[in-house]
């Protein structure tokens, strides 16, 4: 046999590195096809008017009812988590300058994605929150998020989305022939501000009566939705956004309101909703603390909690101990008379339903029921409020 000079064995060994490495990258790509694919996908992306094809790593589905009332603790899960995951995300971007000139050339790399593919039901209440948040990170960064998949969005959440005004806070293609006045299901798009002036109540509150029936709009003007939302715009003024308040992410210090209308079964929803540091963590700052203190003292004791009323565990044994003090006292503060008085536009329904979501508590007032409450496990970052007139 003849002998290998040391250049052949240098050569062979090489080789023989090559043919491994390409082994393994051939079982790389195989393991990928097979198993990894839910991490490497295609997919369309809408921008400056056009349809791009980029790859996307994973996909975050998202719950299958958006809605924070039949839905209720899947909803707020993904939205305590989605919270901080697009804060964060708006923040790095402003801080590696990532902003629309760079944007415009190349699109970026997209590591994840929310799936609203997976919704097939999305309630207007949930939708605004949504909304704002969708507002905050573009204030943040001065642009709006990239739709990925538009095109295979449920038709009714897709509804739901444009007629509340996503469209603004979204890259969505344009729809020529949209309307949405072919649903029995109509949705307002949401107004938002910073401003404590009942201006935009008072739009909302004519663009519900537009859509009525003459021998509903009585009802709804009974009702006085106007006053409901008017309070709810003067208490986040005044109470949701303290100077002194640190704030993680770069605060949008506003409100925003909607409205929506079944007109097969003549119900009403309106609600109001901010971003602010929520009832809850209010209340210390609220002229009647030491009657609210003294009463949660009471409370803890009897139900032998082991922590104080104040804490989140308790918030909606909170909400619903401030609404009990807000309704039996006279000579109230703003933030007193606005808790009593979206009371008032629930009880001055046909049948009428107030619920209130702040923080980790919630509280709910309807017709002919007693007034209850509860504790989630995850925290709605805000206050929530929300009206359901039966007319």
């Amino acid at each position: 046999m003849r002998k290998l000079t040391y250049k052949q064995r240098r050569y062979l060994a090489a080789h023989a590195s090559r043919l491994h490495l390409r082994a393994l990258d051939w079982k790389r790509w195989r393991r990928l096809k097979n198993v990894g694919s839910a991490r490497e996908r295609e997919v369309s992306v809408y921008s400056d008017g056009d349809h791009l094809k980029v790859t996307a790593k994973r996909a975050i589905p998202m719950p299958e009812a958006f809605c924070l009332d039949t839905n209720t603790a899947e909803t707020l899960k993904f939205l305590d988590s989605a919270w901080d995951d697009v804060l964060e995300t708006a923040t790095k971007a402003v801080e590696k300058r990532k902003l629309s000139a760079k944007r415009k050339s190349e699109l970026p790399r997209i590591n994840r994605y929310y799936d609203l593919a997976t919704i097939k039901y999305f309630s207007p209440s949930a939708a605004l929150v949504l909304a704002s948040l969708f507002q905050r990170s573009k204030h943040i960064t001065g642009y709006k998020l990239y739709t990925v998949n538009e095109r295979r969005w449920n038709a009714d959440v897709a509804f739901v989305l444009r007629a509340l005004g996503f469209h603004e806070l979204l890259e969505m293609r344009p729809l020529r022939d949209w309307s949405i006045d072919s649903s029995s299901f109509k949705v307002l798009k949401f107004q938002t501000g910073q401003e404590a002036a009942g201006e935009h109540p008072g739009r909302l509150q004519e663009a519900l009566l537009e859509l009525l029936p003459p021998s509903q709009q009585e009802s709804l003007l009974a009702a006085q939705p106007y006053g409901g939302m008017l309070e709810a715009i003067l208490n986040s003024h005044s109470w949701a956004y303290p100077e002194n308040h640190y704030w993680e992410h770069k605060v949008l210090p506003n409100w925003w309101i909607t409205g929506a209308i079944d007109t097969d079964t003549n119900e009403v929803t309106v609600c109001a909703f901010d971003q602010g540091i929520s009832i809850p963590v209010s209340l210390p700052r609220w002229t009647h603390w030491s009657d609210f203190e003294y009463r949660g003292r009471k409370i803890a004791e009897k139900l032998k909690l082991s922590k104080p009323i104040d804490h989140y565990s308790n918030d909606g044994l909170a909400i619903r101990l401030a609404m009990k003090i807000a309704r039996s006292r006279t000579g109230l503060p703003q933030h007193g008379k606005g808790l009593r008085t979206m009371v008032e536009v629930a009880e001055r329904a046909k049948h009428g339903r107030l619920r209130i979501l702040s923080r980790n508590g919630e509280y709910v007032w309807e017709t002919g029921k007693k007034p209850r409450s509860y504790t989630h496990s995850h925290p709605l970052r805000g206050t929530l409020v929300e009206w359901q007139l039966q007319l």
